[in-house]
């Protein structure tokens, strides 16, 4: 499971578990302090500081360990809906909260503890419940938009990207100039547009209204790669070391340094 819908919501199941994990933090520290308080020892806990914390550090970690592009894109640290956040920082962040309340106040420090080894404890398990799906790319040729056609598993040594997007989905159509681009810099990556659902006319004329080229480009007209991958919402970007084994995947929008993280990840010569 790579994602998670509900109603007309896709979260990618990374967001879905820190949702879930921010969720149970809130509940479950409210229900501390109110059985402090019946107990005449009331506390207040700071839950909204703690969330906060984890965000800031979180995101802080993630932009200094992508400095390069951030420093080309210093607006986009503020992206906050494309994702980018290490977990790592949000527990340094969450830290150094709990380290605070402790000297401050031990009961209280003590109290917020617990809720947030629950709360953490809770996200980390969905994340492990969910895992890594065991993908195979197909062995079947595509049409390309242009060029011949293209068998996504012959790999050749060579990592891939496979973005599955369609003309009528705003993210798609906001990340593909940059998708484009990176793939252009690094040719030692191999970097696949399926197309679901659409035929060539449509996405040559969103292609002519967008100034883009159509290389990378495939025609999947009937979808069928999203039901093979898993894909419940567009865009959906999977990425494949040199093997064809699935190292990264990300459902929703990409920024530039998820996008090169993925690439190293799936072992893509990327600096």
């Amino acid at each position: 499971m790579s994602a998670v819908q509900i109603g007309p919501l896709v979260f990618d199941i990374a967001r879905f578990a820190a949702i879930l994990a921010a969720l149970v933090l809130v509940v479950m520290g409210g229900l501390v302090e109110a059985l402090a308080r019946r107990q005449g020892r009331p506390l207040h806990l700071p839950l909204v500081g703690a969330m906060l914390a984890w965000v800031l550090g979180a995101r802080a970690l993630h932009v200094f360990e992508n400095r390069a592009v951030f420093a080309g894109e210093p607006l986009s640290v503020l992206a906050f809906w494309q994702g980018g956040f290490s977990v790592l920082g949000g527990f340094a962040g969450l830290g150094l909260v709990l380290l605070v309340v402790l000297l401050r106040r031990p009961a209280t420090g003590l109290a917020l503890a617990g809720v947030l080894t629950l709360s953490a404890g809770t996200g980390l398990a969905v994340l492990a419940f969910a895992g890594a799906p065991a993908l195979a790319l197909p062995e079947r040729a595509f049409a390309a938009l242009t060029g011949p056609p293209v068998v996504l598993s012959q790999r050749e040594g060579r990592p891939l990207v496979l973005n599955l997007w369609a003309s009528w989905c705003p993210p798609c159509r906001r990340e593909m100039p940059m998708m484009m681009e990176l793939a252009a810099a690094h040719p030692g990556v191999d970097v696949i547009f399926a197309n679901q659902g659409e035929d060539r006319g449509r996405i040559e004329d969103f292609l002519d209204l967008e100034g883009l080229a159509g290389a990378g480009i495939v025609l999947d007209s009937d979808s069928a790669l999203m039901r093979e991958l898993g894909a419940i919402g567009l865009p959906t970007t999977l990425f494949f070391d040199a093997e064809g084994r699935v190292s990264a995947r990300v459902t929703g929008e990409l920024s530039r340094a998820a996008m090169l993280s993925g690439m190293r990840a799936a072992g893509g010569d990327v600096e």
